[in-house]
């Protein structure tokens, strides 16, 4: 087959039609990103809202992903030691139960996150603050506002520039579960009111329904090609609230969300996200009329790579699978190619499957398995040659 554009090669992946190569979609943490681009002489490395797909295009990807979630801002901001940060949802954003560093071990730690070698762990940004614990909270609360041109004005900005060769998604994640269990409630609060209080639960995801409707379709009239929900519903061996929860509490208003979109465009392409175990729900994914589910984390019943393309294979295209967690920022060099090699005949034989990390490339992933893996997606990846003949 000849050389697809890369646009063309992910919208026919996700058809399930033939192609020439795996398609690819690579993210990183902004640490991660830093590390990398420094090789490419890129200056500008950001990620989330702003985030710049110059080094991504250059690692092969075939998509762009454009973050307006309520996971955009604080997951990939600079939030000092002991800072508090609110978000435009009033959710409050530091580094709980860290101290700090002094100016001599700030040095010291900065030597670690050089080039070659494994990073130290860098503290990620959490949630501290919660606007929403009590009926009187929700009844007084106003949600953010799906016109805010600051949000969406770069949209149009990267499809003018980008959509005749790349595929262009923006990504509405955190969405229900996941948006009022870590963000707008907390996780102790949710999981108890979900029993306790079901009607200031209800509230919330009624109004984070409504409010990434309305953003998505602002989005969607841009001319975008996929919109990205979802939640971590999964753990590590199990889901976090049991399917018969999610198919109560998520599943009804991802299906009014989802129409509501195919009516702004009945082209859309959706992709319905979870970390972690989420395989009992693939069912109701392909129920629902998800075009793509991932990022397979390769944990629990989302082991079974195999299985799960067997019996879902022909109903829904397939992204991830290669693990993060362990393989590729502790494994060997050959440790990481066999990684890759596994996935792409697990998931990509037959097509429909598009490579990626399983999450974000964070900052302790040695650029050596980086680039183990980029020349195994390489090698491994094209249609008509092996594992993929």
């Amino acid at each position: 087959m000849k050389e697809l554009l890369p646009r063309e090669r992910f919208i026919r992946a996700l058809r399930r039609e033939p192609v020439d190569r795996v398609p690819l979609l690579y993210r990183m943490k902004h640490e991660a990103k830093e590390k990398l681009a420094r090789v490419y002489g890129i200056t500008d490395s950001s990620t989330g809202r702003k985030h710049n797909p110059e080094l991504e295009l250059r690692l092969g990807n075939d998509a762009i992903i454009y973050q307006i979630g309520i996971n955009a801002d604080f997951s990939h901001r600079h939030i000092e030691i002991g800072e508090t940060w609110y978000n435009h949802f009033g959710v409050g954003y530091g580094k709980s139960g860290l101290e700090g560093r002094t100016a001599e071990e700030t040095v010291e730690f900065a030597k670690t996150q050089e080039f070659w070698g494994p990073a130290k762990i860098v503290p990620e940004n959490f949630p501290s603050f919660h606007p929403i614990k009590s009926m009187e909270d929700l009844k007084n609360y106003t949600w953010p506002d799906p016109n805010d041109s600051e949000i969406l004005a770069p949209i149009k900005a990267l499809c003018d520039e980008y959509q005749d060769d790349y595929f262009i998604i923006v990504d509405l994640s955190s969405t229900l579960i996941e948006a009022a269990y870590a963000h707008i409630v907390g996780t102790q609060n949710f999981f108890l009111m979900m029993f306790d209080q079901p009607e200031l639960i209800n509230g919330v995801l009624d109004g984070l329904t409504e409010y990434y409707t309305a953003i998505g379709k602002n989005a969607i009239a841009m001319g975008v090609d996929m919109i990205r929900v979802g939640d971590d519903v999964g753990a590590q061996q199990a889901m976090m609230i049991s399917p018969k929860q999610w198919r109560e509490l998520a599943k009804p208003r991802f299906d009014y969300m989802f129409k509501e979109f195919r009516k702004a465009n009945d082209e859309l392409f959706i992709k319905l996200h979870s970390c972690g175990d989420y395989s009992p729900i693939l069912g109701d994914m392909v129920e629902l009329g998800t075009d793509l589910s991932g990022l397979m984390q390769p944990t629990g019943g989302n082991k079974d790579q195999v299985g799960l393309k067997k019996k879902y294979g022909n109903d829904i295209a397939l992204i991830g699978g290669f693990d993060v967690q362990r393989l590729l920022p502790r494994g060997q060099v050959e440790d990481v190619r066999q990684g890759v090699l596994d996935v792409m005949r697990n998931l990509g034989t037959g097509g429909g499957y598009i490579f990626s990390p399983s999450h974000y490339i964070l900052a302790d992933v040695p650029i050596q398995n980086i680039y183990a893996m980029l020349e195994a997606q390489r090698d491994f990846g094209t249609y008509g040659k092996y594992p993929l003949n």
